[in-house]
């Protein structure tokens, strides 16, 4: 795994850091993803893939950044990402640390941050949103204050909007709280309660993409097809309500069907992309529940629920023959956590 590095061009003295560590998970969406740009509920779970990040004291000014970070989707087929410099993908990096050194009052910088990233990059699970709130978090701690959720949250929109331009926040709020949420906006984000924890593949295609490119096409596309558009809304709306439902009473069967549902619109959408349909049914005709798209599209991932955990073994076989990689994932339930070292 490449180990890329960004030095900050401050010239103030630096002060006492203490160590710090934290982690956040990856995650995926269930119901909503696009749509919730445009005002209807998504439904995210945070999952068991994780950045952590230390956070140490340096002899010189400024704050350092160092990452291993999986760049496989920089070469050949997938230069399309949008990445054309990798280190361009620590800047938002940078930004976290330095907003949370100014929220803090925190003048003198002198830090180093050392992330490790196991989530695939520019692939729906999260990883820019996971990765800048672990940093916001062990920043904060380096400096002997432990942030409240909500002030993560607003900060951890400054390096994603860099990033993405205007993101939901789905994504952060998923990697902060963890388990299982209802997300309609910033100031509404609820957390639900399970039955049973849903058993669930992640499968990456390979192919990856720019979100923020994404996330702009169905805004534009949004604007000059409004009639189709707020009938699209109203399903995810009715699509996202029914799968925090059938989350609550351990429905599967439904919650199958509205994955289902939810892929066909962001395929109508044009988010989806031949590979991502193809996997879908071949999880269909191998005897998935349900299946679609999470995060971005245009590539990156897909999720299957599966009929049991022991089925997910099958499950992923079925799709490695396909082409895919599949992830064995379970949720994560406590989202963003940070101790001093």
């Amino acid at each position: 795994m490449p180990q890329l590095h960004l030095r900050s061009e401050e010239s103030s003295r630096p002060t006492d850091v203490s160590r710090a560590i934290s982690r956040a998970p990856g995650k995926i969406i269930l119901a909503g993803e696009h749509f919730v740009v445009l005002g209807a509920p998504a439904v995210a779970m945070a999952i068991n893939l994780y950045s952590e990040v230390k956070v140490t004291p340096k002899n010189s000014p400024g704050v350092d950044v160092d990452a291993d970070i999986p760049l496989r989707f920089l070469a050949g087929k997938n230069r399309n990402s949008g990445v054309s410099d990798p280190r361009q993908l620590l800047r938002p990096l940078q930004l976290a640390a330095e907003a949370t050194l100014k929220q803090v009052v925190a003048k003198d910088r002198g830090l180093r941050v050392n992330v490790e990233c196991e989530i695939p990059v520019a692939a729906g699970l999260g990883s820019s949103a996971s990765t800048t709130v672990a940093i916001i978090s062990a920043v904060a701690r380096s400096r002997g204050i432990e942030l409240s959720r909500k002030k993560i949250f607003k900060l951890a929109f400054i390096p994603e909007n860099f990033l993405h331009g205007k993101p939901s926040g789905v994504d952060q709020a998923a990697c902060i709280y963890g388990g299982l949420i209802r997300f309609n906006r910033p100031s509404n984000v609820r957390t639900v309660r399970l039955e049973k924890e849903p058993a669930i593949v992640v499968c990456d295609t390979g192919i990856h993409h720019a979100t923020g490119t994404l996330v702009g096409g169905v805004v534009r596309k949004s604007r000059r097809e409004k009639k189709d558009f707020r009938d699209y809304i109203a399903k995810v709306r009715d699509i996202s309500n029914g799968v925090v439902n059938a989350l609550r009473e351990g429905d599967d069967v439904e919650l199958g069907v509205l994955m289902y549902q939810n892929h066909d619109l962001l395929r109508k959408i044009g988010v989806s992309h031949p590979k991502l349909d193809h996997l879908v049914e071949v999880a269909r005709r191998a005897g998935g529940l349900g299946a679609k798209l999470t995060g971005a599209g245009g590539g990156g991932c897909m999720i299957v629920l599966c009929r049991s955990t022991r089925d997910r073994d099958r499950m992923s076989r079925v799709l490695r023959r396909e082409g895919g990689t599949p992830y064995k994932v379970s949720m994560d339930a406590t989202g963003v956590e940070s101790q001093s070292a």
